[in-house]
């Protein structure tokens, strides 16, 4: 029997839901082997962040090059807490890029704040997030806000105009990303547009119905992780985002937790 694709995610344990356990769920609904290296061990709910608990860079980056030789379909980012853990998965990427599987799909699903507000990047953070690691040729997946901070624009903007998406999907590009999924959540429309925007292609729009009063905890991180599943598979990536935002759907019930 053949082994499933090994995809590597390198995150936060989050004790609420999302982080890395969000990240088994997504990836369990596909035909892959989840791999978990943890950046941080967060105390946190939908309330606050009471503490972080970030690892040391070297450590987990350590652990994550033993996977990365031993063979992986995909790699995903999520929470990187701080300047120095985006600098490493930049060394990370780069080392991949490097290798024989250079064309292995990339997943960046970029952590600046908790949904409760409290920050893991500050602003160097953020600064080697868009200048170092979005550089090297990764998938993007901001919700709109992140997309905002990342791109130096009023979030109102790209809550209410699908040109400014599309604008700073494009600036996203620009600074070296392969593809950007903006997923429109936090958007003001209905139903919910998220855009897949590719180098050199057309834009793709993707809907999808509203739910009200539906909440999902880590619904960021398994959307992320299941498109690196997907695409570790070799699906297309406007065909993996689509499918991806029906499994998160599915996910989602009516005043459930985030």
């Amino acid at each position: 029997m053949n082994a499933k694709p090994r995809v590597l995610v390198v995150a936060g344990h989050d004790p609420s839901g999302a982080g890395l356990d969000a990240d088994r769920d997504a990836l369990a609904a596909l035909a892959v082997e989840f791999v978990g290296v943890e950046t941080a061990r967060t105390d946190q709910d939908d309330r606050g962040v009471r503490s972080i608990g970030a690892r040391e860079p070297a450590q987990w980056g350590a652990e994550a090059e033993h996977h990365v030789h031993a063979g992986i379909a995909a790699l995903k980012f999520g929470l990187l807490p701080g300047e120095a853990h985006v600098a490493r998965a930049a060394q990370l990427v780069a080392h991949l890029r490097r290798g024989r599987h250079a064309s292995t799909p990339v997943v960046l699903d970029p952590v600046i704040a908790a949904s409760s507000g409290t920050r893991f990047l500050d602003t160097a953070g953020v600064e080697s997030l868009r200048g170092e690691l979005l550089g090297l040729d990764l998938v993007v997946t901001p919700n709109l806000p992140e997309a905002a901070e990342l791109a130096s624009v009023p979030l109102r903007d790209l809550e209410q105009d699908l040109a400014a998406r599309l604008d700073v999907a494009r600036l996203l590009l620009g600074l070296g990303a392969r593809a950007v999924v903006l997923k429109g959540g936090h958007g003001l429309e209905d139903p919910v547009r998220d855009l897949v925007q590719e180098s050199g292609a057309a834009p793709v729009w993707l809907a999808h119905p509203r739910i009200p009063g539906g909440k999902l905890r880590g619904s960021g991180c398994r959307f992320a992780s299941h498109l690196a599943g997907s695409l570790g598979l070799g699906r297309p990536l406007a065909e993996a985002a689509r499918a991806d935002g029906e499994f998160v759907a599915s996910r989602i019930r009516p005043g459930g937790g985030r």
